[in-house]
């Protein structure tokens, strides 16, 4: 039972889909925006065979008996959607070989792409569409070389016929855990088999497993701020309409796409280095800057798969050294750190192994 799935109330006449689930309660939505929290075992989730052979005027009950189609003179349901439920499936070939799965377990059409960031290249891996409930085969992984997989970068787009409300392209950047990854296993909706199975698209409060469980790209600043720009920001109609048909449009620098910027091998923390106007910095404002520097180049490294990097903090009083270590010691994607070539930097520079 997965959010996305199609279900019914066993002693009622509900009919919906799964939106959240909360250890033994789920909630189901059974009108756009109505939803009713249900018991995980006073639910039953409708079949594709039922629903192929017998449409949604019907209901199966557990004796095998069917309710009549509704009549002219009854209320017709409301039909109801599911937007939510796209997951990535790794499912054992053998002992070593895992074949990668895009599954849909939402009604809508996924326009979609698959790339793979590692040792600071982008590879494309696979474009398609994948229709509603469906889904579709896109690689072949070998699990000895699971260190080695990169950051994996879900791209999807969301279509159907007739009117809808627009949904924002969705981006998912993640890299997995052997922590974590074979912690997964379930058995993964549409393709009914036993995989390690992550959802993409995941409701952070569904109690499915959390962003840092299955290790995903923390945004930077900048993605955070356009993306809850573009949620607050209403659609323009008659502009996009306009910019649609513009003829001879030159795309600028701003519109492209922002992929994650591959930081320097070494990273220098001196302040001279990171900006030219220290003089009218006090000391609290200069750690803050370098920290700041220090964190963005640290999860850009870990974004775009680098496996080590070196930051130069010199000796002075020794207080940004040990903020650095300290934040090194606490972080999981850390493999270890040490001091950097001492012979190059004395004792002014960690170098940095990620995992």
């Amino acid at each position: 039972m997965n959010i996305g799935d199609k279900v019914r109330t066993l002693h009622g006449t509900e009919e919906g889909i799964i939106s959240k689930i909360s250890g033994n309660v789920v909630e189901i939505e059974i009108e756009d925006g109505f939803s009713i929290p249900v018991l995980k075992n006073e639910v039953v989730v409708i079949a594709k065979e039922e629903e192929k052979r017998f449409g949604s005027g019907y209901q199966e009950e557990e004796q095998g008996r069917f309710a009549a189609r509704p009549t002219d003179k009854s209320p017709a349901s409301p039909a109801v959607f599911s937007s939510k439920g796209i997951y990535t499936a790794f499912v054992p070939v053998n002992d070593k070989m895992f074949s990668l799965y895009i599954v849909n377990n939402t009604d809508f059409d996924l326009p979609f792409t698959v790339g793979v960031e590692k040792n600071q290249n982008h590879q494309g891996l696979y474009a398609g569409l994948i229709r509603g409930r469906d889904s579709i085969k896109i690689n072949e992984v070998n699990i000895k070389d699971f260190d080695n997989w990169g950051v994996y970068i879900f791209q999807f787009l969301f279509a159907k016929r007739g009117y809808f409300a627009i949904k924002a392209p969705f981006v998912k950047k993640m890299r997995f855990r052997a922590s974590t990854f074979f912690k997964s296993k379930a058995k993964a909706p549409v393709i009914e088999k036993e995989a390690y199975l992550f959802q993409l698209d995941k409701d952070e409060t569904s109690g499915t497993l959390s962003s840092h469980d299955i290790g995903d790209i923390p945004q930077t600043d900048a993605e955070s701020q356009a993306q809850a720009k573009a949620q607050q920001k209403p659609l323009d109609a008659a502009k996009l309409k306009e910019q649609m048909f513009a003829k001879n449009e030159t795309v600028t620098v701003k519109d492209k796409p922002q992929f994650v910027e591959t930081p320097e091998f070494e990273v220098d923390l001196h302040i001279d280095k990171l900006t030219g106007d220290s003089n009218k910095m006090n000391s609290g404002e200069i750690l803050e800057l370098q920290l700041k520097t220090f964190e963005n180049k640290l999860e850009n490294a870990i974004a775009s798969g680098m496996s080590e990097i070196i930051f130069i903090h010199g000796v002075g009083n020794g207080v940004l050294s040990k903020e650095i270590h300290k934040r090194l010691s606490k972080n999981s994607d850390i493999q270890y750190y040490e001091d950097a070539h001492k012979e190059k930097f004395g004792y002014g520079a960690t170098a940095v192994k990620l995992k």
